[in-house]
């Protein structure tokens, strides 16, 4: 029995790392099927298929809504925080702070898109919607 549950938690164990470094090549936008192609053209154009190995990134319409809520998720996390942090330790106006937090965010969501939906994409490769052709 004991060797039963080693070899169930080894299995376990690279299964979770498996999963870490697909999610981790997303978020570095690199291909998660051949971990070696760019998933984006320029700043804001994602590449239609992966240059290397021609996975295509997004199969069905609809598919950049995921990128699209893990990136206002976020950005709307991370001005909650901002804006708590600034009104707490600050002594910022209402309005310069309101100003502030709201450019912040902006940049971040602008910063964070090509990140989301890399993310996204990997999210897709895991669950089996984007494989190799």
């Amino acid at each position: 029995m004991l060797e039963y549950r080693i070899f169930t938690v080894a299995r376990l164990s690279e299964a979770m790392l498996r999963i870490v470094r697909i999610l981790s090549l997303g978020l570095l936008l690199t291909c998660p099927a051949c971990q070696h192609g760019r998933m984006f053209r320029s700043r804001f154009t994602m590449n239609v298929r992966c240059p290397v190995c021609g996975v295509i990134f997004e199969r069905d319409a609809g598919e950049v809504t995921g990128g699209m809520a893990i990136n206002m998720t976020l950005t709307s996390a991370f001005a909650l925080v901002a804006g708590g942090l600034l009104s707490v330790f600050t002594t910022l106006p209402a309005l310069l702070l309101i100003l502030a937090i709201g450019m912040a965010t902006v940049t971040f969501g602008l910063l964070f898109y090509r990140h989301a939906r890399g993310l996204w994409t990997s999210i897709l490769y895991l669950t089996g919607s984007i494989f190799e052709d």
